[in-house]
Formats: structure tokens, sequence, C-alpha cells
């Protein structure tokens, strides 16, 4: 396959250490003379390590996008053990750096904050796209709140539309639009009827041209209770919007608490609720938030400073391997 200009391999795998499996992953690391590997989440993690050592691979690199939640003591022990096979393990946030350093603990010199970056289109200026709120159906009548999740437990909706209902009962002229998709929408769906927030809470599922979406809106919110490191709050910052956010994981590194826009105790639809109608009462206030949030996006979360810390990574460690 070649994707991009990029040739893409695909191996596939029957179980996470299935004997053949790894076996195939090594014999194509050989082959194509492979200089590092970066596998991404606990069972990658797993099976890329095990493949790249019987490989001899140079460098063997794990990726972490949030803390390894292990479904027993055996996992646990394998992803751990496995460590002294790692050249070196990334993670998304310092948070998850913190929090798997301390369930884990190892050597904290292999671990490394590479941060996700986002396509620089989203700070290119653009038109709004009204046509999308037409094709659903949706008015402009006052303030448009957006959240981009998944339709998840940890990504906590409930909370949000229980803060979207106090909202509305300041500020009737609202809408939220929230984009993605996931196994609660149903039960998300019902919540929003109950609390009488249905005519103004629109479910618009999983969307692929996001950034038309945020140029839309007037701010964004996460109620996330557990994030690694959210890149739909980089993209909403990048958007210049105000972002509301839980203080929780990576959501501490990326939102400056007051100066790009708020951070809120995880499961509080009050504190979210008062926060979104401070930034509507005061629209010079969240104009503030989301020029400040645009620039820190540009100077430090963008997909071209992702892979230059990256590439310094791969380098540092095949220089250490050569001299030693």
């Amino acid at each position: 396959m070649n994707a991009g200009g990029v040739p893409v391999h695909l191996c596939a795998f029957k179980s996470r250490l299935h004997p053949v499996s790894v076996w195939k992953l090594r014999r194509l690391l050989r082959k194509l003379n492979v200089d590092v590997v970066q596998t991404h989440n606990y069972r990658p993690n797993v099976s890329g390590v095990v493949a790249a050592k019987l490989a001899g691979v140079p460098a063997v690199i794990s990726s972490l996008r949030t803390v390894n939640r292990w479904d027993n003591a055996r996992q646990f022990w394998m992803d751990r053990l496995l460590c002294l096979w790692r050249d070196a393990v990334v993670c998304v946030s310092d948070e998850v750096r913190k929090q798997y350093l301390a369930k884990i603990k190892w050597r904290p010199q292999i671990f490394h904050v590479i941060y996700n970056g986002i396509d620089s289109a989203f700070l290119a200026p653009r038109p709004t796209s009204e046509h999308l709120l037409a094709q659903y159906n949706i008015n402009r009548d006052g303030h448009i709140i957006i959240t981009v999740a998944r339709l998840v437990p940890i990504k906590d909706h409930a909370t949000l539309l229980r803060a979207f209902r106090k909202i509305l009962d300041v500020q009737p002229n609202v809408r939220l639009l929230i984009l993605g998709d996931g196994p609660l929408k149903d039960e998300l769906m019902e919540l929003a009827k109950s609390l009488g927030v249905h005519e103004r809470a629109h479910f618009v599922g999983h969307q692929d041209n996001t950034i038309e979406w945020l140029r839309l809106s007037n701010m964004f919110i996460l109620s996330t209770h557990v994030e690694g490191f959210s890149s739909a709050i980089l993209e909403a910052m990048a958007s210049g919007l105000p972002v509301i956010a839980t203080k929780v994981g990576g959501n501490i590194e990326s939102v400056q608490d007051g100066v790009t826009g708020f951070l809120t105790p995880p499961q509080d639809a009050d504190a979210i609720a008062e926060k979104a109608i401070l930034l509507m009462r005061n629209p010079q206030l969240a104009s503030s938030f989301g020029i400040a949030g645009s620039r820190v996006v540009a100077s430090k979360f963008t997909i071209q400073s992702n892979a230059q810390n990256t590439i310094a990574l791969y380098r540092k460690i095949l220089e250490k391997r050569r001299l030693s």
C-alpha cells in the first residue's frame, strides 16, 4: 500500500503475542532494515516491542496516550518487564508521564513528553460554513457552544448536558453542537430530552470537517473526567475559540486558566455553566481567550513541532546506540 507517498505495510495479528504473527512482523522489520520502531498504546506496545527486539531494531519506542488501564496483574507485569527492551516511552502529556510512572515505577529517564500537534490549517483564516447549520436544520439565533468527543463514559457528556440546562435557564438563545459518535448516543439523547434541552442540543455525529464546525461556533467545552491530551482542545484553540475544560490529565497543560480559557473541576455542571455564562456576557474576554489560544497552538502544538521533537528523540537514541 502507498498512503500519501509513504509506503504502508500491513501485518495482521491473530492475537497480541501469537508466535506466527510476531515472527511475521520480525521478518518484515528485518527485510525493511528498520532503524526505529515506535508503537502506540498497550497491545501494540507489547507486540511491537517483542517483534522489534527479536529483529534487532536499534531504537525501540513505545507511546502512551493515556494511563494504561491494565485488565489484570499479568498485563501490568508484562508491560513493566517490556520496559527492559524499550529505549524510550513517549507520553502525550506530563500528567500521563507522572501517573504512569507512579504505577509502573520504572527508570524515569526513559520517559519523554512530546505533545500532540495539529494541522496548521486550523490556524488559517477561512469563511464560516453556514450551510452546515441549514443541513441539520439548526437556526443561528444566538451563541453556539461546541464539543467534540466520542460518546463514551469518560467524556462525560451527561455533565455537559446538565450544565447546558443551567446555561439555558439564564441565556435561552444558545445552541449546543455535539460532534462524535459512540455507544452512549441513545442514552444521552434521552437525557437531553428529560432535561428539556433536546431542541437546542444537536447530536450531529462524527464529522470529518471538524474545522468547519468549529468556525461556526463561539465556545468549546470538554467535560471529560479522564484525558491524556486532547487534540480537540488544540483544534478549538487554533480556531480562535475560548475553551472550558475539566481540570484533568493533559487539559491543565493545554489550557492556560484565565488566559486561553477556564479549567473547572470534573463532573461539576455548575462550574461549567458559570464559566460559559461569564464568557457569553463578556465577549471581549472570550475574544481575548481565543486570540491567546491560537497563539499558544501556533508556538507549541503544531504537527511541525511534534515532528521535530520526535525526530530529535530518534536521533538521540540512534546516536547513543552507535557510540555504545
